[in-house]
């Protein structure tokens, strides 16, 4: 077992798997080796494929194949495989060994998602029995020791990644520059509206509560001294809970007009975001005129074909903005961003025991997702990050994201780990990473 921990877009995902095919190609053994390499994410596992099979001079399907759900290119020759996590599980109910398979890369093993920690647990168990097998987990922050001491102290490798200097501008950088105004009724359509009253009554009090209240004692506690009355005053109206259309389409006409060359990638919650969000700028005379502004979307349930067109360079003289989830964090790199719009939030699935069902709900992310996000900008040259929030909300975000195990219901893993006949069930949840309550 290796632990690999590596900046994001150091190449770990598209290069690494690479090096371990060549390498047992050159030991003769590159007929019977098999290497799986998971995503978290279906738009990673076939954009990544679709990368190192070009990078080989290959076809995709060759010695380098993608599996999805519903999707696969894969070939008698194919080597090399990357699949979603789900997929393999899915492989493990009905090979319990994985019967020729050589190495299993697990990437992303920082966003700590239910599959991902339900996999180590069925990995770290069956390499006993399989002790030929390699294991190598993959993360994009520096956590990496969490996970070696999981597997009794096994070997770290870090991949140092250069990025660019990126400048970072929060909430109250940003007033000043735009010069744009917050009051208590432009930063919410009626869209927003209803959706927040939808989160009020959904949202899991007690949590929504002392998130809400850590907020409010940060942004008064705030130093403002250095900034004008104006921006002063504005802070004193902003509203948490809002995703702040207005201010996202002020911040990009600013890009547009006053800021160099280069995409801009905002980070949005959710599908129905990026489309309010779209709707807005396409009405917008700058924003909206495709001659200057290719408006794009990025989403986990878009098609394949559509997904493709982010990575695509625009024509000269038009700027590429591109809306998309927390999948754009790590899972993809698209390589001209410049610019980033963070607006601090993702949707997490979080258990409402109010209705006893679980619910999809924007959550304030965490530090290393932000800086996730801010590191997007500095891939090919020196680059600017907007977060929609003052520095005095990102000093109080957790460090790391709680893990989906410890905030979901698991009854769909319960039924999992029955299904793979793996044994008691709190038994074997208590052998996790960070194993959840017995009540749980």
């Amino acid at each position: 077992v290796v632990v690999v921990s590596g900046e994001t877009g150091c190449g770990k995902t598209t290069q690494l798997p690479q090096y371990i095919l060549e390498s047992e190609i050159e030991a003769a053994r590159g007929a019977t080796c098999s290497i799986i390499c998971t995503q978290p994410r279906r738009i990673s596992a076939i954009s990544v494929s679709e990368r190192v099979a070009a990078e080989r001079g290959e076809k995709i399907g060759e010695s380098v194949g993608y599996k999805v759900r519903l999707e696969g290119m894969r070939g008698r020759d194919t080597r090399l495989l990357f699949c979603t996590t789900g997929v393999l599980l899915r492989r493990l109910l009905v090979d319990r060994s994985l019967k020729g398979v050589t190495h299993v890369i697990v990437d992303e093993i920082h966003e700590r998602g239910m599959n991902e920690d339900f996999l180590l647990i069925v990995l770290k168990d069956l390499l006993p029995r399989r002790p030929e097998l390699r294991l190598v987990l993959m993360s994009a922050t520096l956590n990496a020791e969490m996970f070696s001491s999981y597997f009794g102290g096994a070997p770290m490798i870090h991949i140092p990644g250069f990025t660019y200097p990126v400048r970072s501008r929060f909430l109250e950088d940003i007033l000043e520059v735009t010069g744009h105004r917050l009051t208590p009724y432009n930063q919410i359509d009626d869209y927003g509206q209803e959706k927040s009253w939808k989160m009020q009554k959904q949202a899991l009090r007690k949590r929504k509560s002392q998130i809400a209240s850590v907020v409010e004692d940060a942004v008064k506690a705030a130093d403002l001294r250095d900034y004008s009355p104006q921006t002063r005053d504005s802070l004193s109206c902003w509203n948490p809970d809002s995703i702040g259309f207005n201010l996202i389409e002020n911040v990009l006409c600013h890009i547009c007009q006053k800021e160099r060359d280069g995409a801009v990638l905002v980070f949005m919650t959710g599908w129905d975001d990026i489309n309010t969000l779209k709707d807005q700028l396409q009405s917008n005379p700058l924003l909206g005129d495709p001659s200057k502004v290719l408006l794009l979307a990025c989403h986990g349930s878009m098609a394949s074909s559509e997904q493709k067109l982010i990575f695509d360079k625009p024509e000269p003289g038009v700027r590429k903005i591109v809306l998309a989830t927390n999948l754009a964090e790590t899972s993809i790199t698209i390589n001209d961003v410049v610019f980033v719009v963070d607006c601090g939030k993702a949707k997490e699935t979080s258990y409402d025991a109010l209705n006893n069902t679980p619910c999809l709900l924007p959550t304030w992310i965490s530090k290393a997702s932000a800086r996730q996000r801010r590191g997007r900008a500095g891939r090919v040259q020196s680059g600017e990050c907007f977060h929609l929030y003052p520095q005095c909300v990102y000093n109080v975000f957790a460090d790391y994201q709680l893990p989906e195990l410890l905030r979901t219901p698991l009854q769909s893993l319960c039924l999992q780990i029955k299904s793979l006949r793996l044994g008691s069930i709190s038994e074997f949840l208590s052998r996790a990473l960070q194993s959840p309550e017995s009540l749980s």
